[in-house]
């Protein structure tokens, strides 16, 4: 019973690092032509002064780019075109993903084994 429900957190677990690990990919166009050709749900910008802000729905209007900052939030940000040095997209880094995996599925492994040291 126990190395059941080992197994089955075990996988649970690897499941949820799978779909979990998630970088950002500098993009080497401009802002306005990222959301046009690949209309991306969320962007991370990077400022002028080296902040970055996440935008959710990211738009152009003009010449600002407009995006809520979080994806429930109804509230949208802007922030003019000039004043943003770099934009980037998110995606699925499978390198993580498999390590955070792999991290999970030793610790399920070491707690099965130290429990199955507890029998009398």
């Amino acid at each position: 019973m126990i190395h059941r429900c080992t197994r089955t957190l075990a996988l649970g677990w690897a499941l949820l690092a799978a779909n979990g690990c998630v970088a950002w990919r500098r993009q080497d166009v401009t802002p306005k032509q990222l959301i046009q050709e690949k209309n991306p749900s969320v962007v991370q910008v990077t400022r002028s002064d080296h902040s970055k802000v996440q935008l959710y729905q990211p738009r152009i209007v003009g010449d600002t780019l407009t995006g809520h900052p979080s994806d429930l939030a109804i509230q949208r940000l802007a922030i003019p075109l000039n004043d943003i040095s770099a934009i980037a997209t998110r995606y699925r880094h499978i390198g993580k993903s498999l390590l955070a995996g792999l991290v999970i599925l030793g610790g399920v492994a070491v707690y099965g084994l130290l429990q199955s040291l507890n029998t009398y």
